[in-house]
């Protein structure tokens, strides 16, 4: 979920909570002052009523032989009148000119006669239909301002805080344009928000530093990887010309060859490392449309004299055409470490597969037995002495580079190496 969502979900479940317990509070509130109007208006009845009857004679026998609409009085004893309790309640009573129940606002109270000496109780009631279509308004009125104001906040939330955070997604855009083997510094988005402002100045001094440590660790890797490969190449040179004049003398051409072989060991493990490092540090930026199934064909021609050294039988399988954005020499690389790495652990008179689909190239030999962590540096399926045990850690590392996807499986004494485009 991105930021300015976040916010604004949090925003708006904070507002609509505090709007719901205004509401609530609001609507209390109101029905209690409609409540009260009509409670007055029935006491003032209900006084008018009691005064008129201690007033006038027969007053109160003909009401309640009248028995008005809004009017229910009967006589009652002076023990019933003492537990007549006057209350206010919310009930339904039936009208005949309306043919149906309504609900309204009752008021029950006891009086005594002064007149006639009698004890009376008294009902007067108001319909409430006036009042409910009054809530029913006010609560299309609160739901309508509901809607609005919601409605309101995210908008206004949105484009307050799309502001806001836009020197923040400009950073971001920056940083993923951003190259440690650039010469230039990243721009850096104006903004007077004192924080952003903080976080720009720490990115700038952090990459200030790791770019200083990058070009330090490259410089130091390129002048190592160049200082040992001038003494090893000299080492190697002495060496071959002692074997040349040692030839007869079989002691010192075995121990001779036994150290060019690990000189020259060295070598390749030297340029492998170095070339890891440079692939690992995105030293490689040239990239151009590269046709995968080309590339393979053409690294299979480079090894074709080597596999039939081995009695190999090599087989290619589709005719998918695989194309993308890379480095050329990293695609030969690539797939001449897998059939490199297909050859070398191969068993004589085995086989190799290269099947071309789709979205995917696999590079499958015969082998009788799994490798565990294949993808792990200087792993060496057969402790070939020939072998840096950095191919396919190189492998990996080109795949890494370039959003490829590189799989091992072993099936039917199958060594199975997969690169899937993602």
């Amino acid at each position: 979920m991105k930021l300015i969502n976040h916010l604004i979900h949090r925003i708006t479940l904070f507002f609509t909570i505090v709007m719901l317990c205004w509401s609530a509070f609001y609507f209390a509130l109101q029905m209690k002052e409609i409540h009260d109007g009509n409670d007055e208006g029935l006491t003032n009845l209900k006084q008018e009523f009691i005064a008129k009857a201690n007033r006038l004679p027969d007053f109160a026998e003909n009401m309640e032989r009248e028995s008005p609409l809004n009017l229910i009085v009967k006589e009652i004893s002076q023990e019933e009148a003492e537990t007549v309790m006057e209350n206010f309640q919310t009930t339904r009573v039936y009208f005949s000119t309306e043919l149906e129940q309504e609900e309204v606002r009752m008021l029950t109270s006891a009086f005594f006669c002064t007149l006639n000496g009698k004890h009376y109780q008294i009902q007067l009631f108001t319909s409430t239909v006036e009042s409910d279509d009054l809530i029913e308004n006010m609560l299309y009125l609160m739901l309508g301002l509901w809607i609005a104001l919601i409605l309101t906040v995210i908008i206004v939330s949105r484009i307050i805080i799309s502001r806001a955070n836009k020197p923040f997604y400009q950073l971001l855009n920056e940083l993923k344009k951003f190259r440690l083997d650039s010469h230039a510094m990243m721009n850096f988005p104006q903004t007077k928000i004192e924080e952003y402002r903080q976080l720009n100045r720490a990115i700038r001094d952090l990459l200030a530093k790791n770019r200083e440590v990058f070009t330090e660790q490259k410089q130091f890797i390129e002048n190592s990887s160049h200082e040992l490969q001038t003494p090893l190449a000299i080492v190697i040179a002495k060496l071959e010309m002692l074997l040349e004049k040692h030839q007869n003398q079989q002691e010192y051409v075995s121990e001779i060859a036994s150290l060019l072989n690990t000189l020259n060991r060295m070598k390749r493990l030297n340029s492998s490392l170095l070339l890891l490092s440079k692939i690992r540090n995105c030293q490689f930026p040239e990239t151009s449309a590269v046709n995968l199934r080309e590339v393979v064909e053409s690294v299979l021609a480079d090894f074709e004299d080597l596999a039939a050294c081995k009695q190999l039988a090599v087989e290619t399988c589709g005719d998918a055409s695989l194309c993308m954005q890379m480095n050329r020499e990293l695609a030969h690389i690539l797939f001449a470490n897998l059939i490199k790495n297909a050859i070398a652990h191969n068993e004589a008179g085995g086989k190799i597969v290269v099947a071309c689909e789709e979205n995917a190239i696999t590079v499958s030999n015969s082998g009788k037995q799994a490798v565990i962590n294949v993808f792990g540096r200087y792993q060496n399926i057969r402790n070939d002495e020939n072998s840096s045990g950095l191919g396919l850690s190189i492998v990996n590392a080109i795949a890494g580079l370039y959003k490829l996807e590189v799989t091992y499986r072993f099936e039917q004494n199958m060594h199975h190496f997969r690169i899937t485009l993602k």
